[in-house]
């Protein structure tokens, strides 16, 4: 990942329409954005798309961009906005601790080290979870592989695999709540 100034000096050359500067930032910074965009949706295809039309975007409205801005900053909260408009537009009805648990475990995004106690009871959760399930959610969120390959792997039909990886997502955010409640 760059620096903070290489991110600010990025924005500025940005601001003054460098091809280089806007293709150094997508490669930089498009994987952490899309797996940050992969907490809300659970889908990388839909991840993707979040964060090629905020690159787009971006690019296409650069008069509103404020090149001393963290570039990288702007991205992120325009990613953010986009995947909160999905969920609704799919009307899901996750609640916000529900999110930040999610957050916490499979963020990549400047986070800092998991809480010995956290981990330990991410562990049990996870060891609890039938095997097929724990499958699928590793190897949908941590793996990033689409629902079709999770599918295939596990040699079950499409719909038992996100069938498979719901129920895990909701095991962990069962179990996981002590983290945003404080309990």
């Amino acid at each position: 990942m760059l620096s903070r100034s290489e991110i600010y000096e990025l924005g500025a050359r940005i601001k003054a329409r460098d091809r280089e500067a806007f293709h150094t930032l997508y490669r930089e910074c498009f994987e952490p954005l899309q797996y940050y965009a992969m907490r809300y949706t659970y889908d990388w295809q839909h991840a993707e798309d979040i964060v090629q039309n905020a690159f787009f975007s971006l690019l296409l409205n650069l008069d509103r961009y404020d090149g001393q801005r963290n570039v990288f900053t702007y991205l992120l909260v325009g990613v953010k906005n986009e995947c909160l408009n999905y969920n609704r537009n799919l009307k899901i009805r996750d609640s916000h601790r529900d999110k930040l648990v999610e957050t916490l475990l499979f963020s990549s995004v400047e986070e800092p080290e998991m809480d010995p106690a956290i981990k330990l009871q991410l562990d049990r959760t996870l060891a609890s979870m039938p095997g097929k399930q724990r499958e699928a959610v590793f190897k949908h969120v941590v793996e990033r592989k689409k629902m079709s390959e999770v599918a295939d792997e596990l040699n079950v039909a499409e719909s038992t695999a996100q069938t498979h990886f719901k129920r895990g997502m909701k095991t962990l955010r069962r179990n996981l709540k002590f983290i945003i409640l404080g309990i």
